[in-house]
């Protein structure tokens, strides 16, 4: 398999994760519609809780792995490295591809019980953890791979095996007599934390490569990642002075992501308002600045509300759906501007493939725009229906806003979805059809 192939098979791995959490979210809603939730092949009940289960591990975690398999092949091409452990390309796609397959059996065949944890949520049954366990050691893989590099995505791949051995450490130290919707939150806390370190340093990659150049100046550069390895480094090492089930122990990860991602999102995202501002030449690629300006945005609009959290109200996912939603754009012109073309894919700009970055970009602006608003009136994260408390005028306001801009940023990321997969499935160069 060449590195080209490779790219290729995780790039399709990414988007069709994105895709499988579209079918698994429709599926929700059939499930919870009278007449129609009769006909499914699975009991609606049960089945609800476990495709969410599914839509979220594969709209987040599968689709930022994956991505990351594709920025870190993508690396490798101008490296002498990249003739190094070849055979670990294809193994690593291997299990990916069997890992995600495990990740839906329970649900689809009723399997197990579904727990909404933090960061990696989670089915009750062997063939999920089974799951798991296969996606996490496949890009472990890349990362060992990727470490010869000896530059700064080798940072990113020592903090994701960083984050790994934060989940092996929880597992052995987590009593195993504990009730499981426990062990799984204590399970993935602390590894979840750093694989968020893990996402920020992969946003500074993407961002370099969508301008192609060295975005942040060498100093600086290592200034970020430096600051991301150092906090990250020192994950693991709580389990050593601390019990694994004390308030100091969830705490410390909580202090890790509000201290050590600030200063490198600050400067990074400094570099690139640089470029947009000053460093563009007379030939503008008017869509990578669009999606760039929209990426810069959402995420560091995803910082500031972050600034303003107490834990308990919509305020929180109105921080980390903005900051989330500044990494997918990221993404997204990073797919369409630097790996499609390197598989030998060519997008021509056009109406369709513009608009897929403002409706995604302004559609989360606004969702987490109303949730943070909701939340400053003392709306509840993780509550639905009367449990909510909405009894005034502004509180409906601010859902609505949030409900809004959701749908718009759902076209947006469908659009995505469904060209860059049909661009992948015909190949070669592509003309829209507005």
């Amino acid at each position: 398999m060449t590195l080209k192939q490779e790219c290729k098979a995780w790039t399709i791995l990414s988007v069709g994760a994105l895709a499988i959490a579209g079918v698994f979210a429709l599926l929700l809603v059939l499930s919870r519609t009278p007449y129609v939730q009769d006909l499914l092949p699975w009991p609606w009940a049960s089945f609800f809780h476990k495709g969410l289960v599914v839509h979220v591990i594969f709209s987040f975690v599968v689709w930022f792995l994956a991505t990351m398999g594709a920025v870190f092949t993508y690396r490798l091409v101008n490296h002498q490295a990249k003739h190094a452990f070849t055979k670990l390309g294809p193994l690593s796609i291997g299990l990916a591809v069997l890992g995600c397959v495990c990740l839906m059996i329970p649900a689809l065949f009723d399997l197990g019980t579904a727990e909404l944890n933090n960061y990696v949520p989670v089915m009750n049954h062997p063939i999920y953890y089974a799951g798991l366990i296969l996606l996490f050691l496949s890009l472990a893989l890349v990362s060992l791979r990727q470490l010869r590099l000896l530059d700064v995505s080798s940072c990113c791949a020592f903090i994701y095996l960083i984050a790994c051995t934060c989940f092996l450490w929880a597992w052995y130290a987590l009593p195993a007599e504990l009730a499981e919707p426990s062990f799984n939150e204590q399970l993935f806390w602390g590894g979840g934390h750093i694989l968020q370190f893990v996402n920020t340093a992969l946003l500074v990659l993407v961002w370099s490569a969508v301008v192609k150049k060295r975005l942040i100046e060498g100093p600086y550069e290592w200034a970020v990642f430096g600051i991301l390895l150092v906090f990250a480094g020192s994950g693991p090492f709580v389990y050593m002075f601390s019990d694994i089930l004390s308030q100091a122990n969830r705490d410390f990860y909580t202090a890790l992501l509000r201290y050590g991602l600030p200063l490198p999102s600050v400067i990074a995202s400094v570099f690139l308002l640089r470029f947009l501002l000053f460093e563009q030449n007379e030939h503008k690629d008017r869509l990578m600045e669009t999606a760039l300006w929209l990426s810069l945005l959402t995420y560091n609009l995803g910082g500031l509300y972050g600034l303003f959290l107490d834990g308990t109200d919509t305020r929180v996912p109105a921080h980390y759906h903005a900051v989330i939603g500044g990494i997918n754009l990221g993404f997204m012109i990073f797919y369409h501007r630097i790996v499609l073309p390197f598989i030998g894919i060519h997008p021509v700009n056009g109406r369709w493939l513009t608009l897929q970055y403002w409706f995604y970009g302004l559609g989360q602006i606004m969702h987490a725009s109303g949730m943070f608003l909701a939340g400053l009136q003392g709306v509840p994260r993780k509550t639905a229906g009367a449990a909510q408390g909405i009894d005034n005028i502004d509180k409906i306001l601010s859902m609505g806003l949030m409900g809004i801009g959701g749908l718009i940023a759902v076209v947006g990321g469908v659009l995505f979805v469904v060209m860059t997969l049909n661009w992948i499935v015909k190949g070669g160069r592509i003309h829209e059809t507005a």
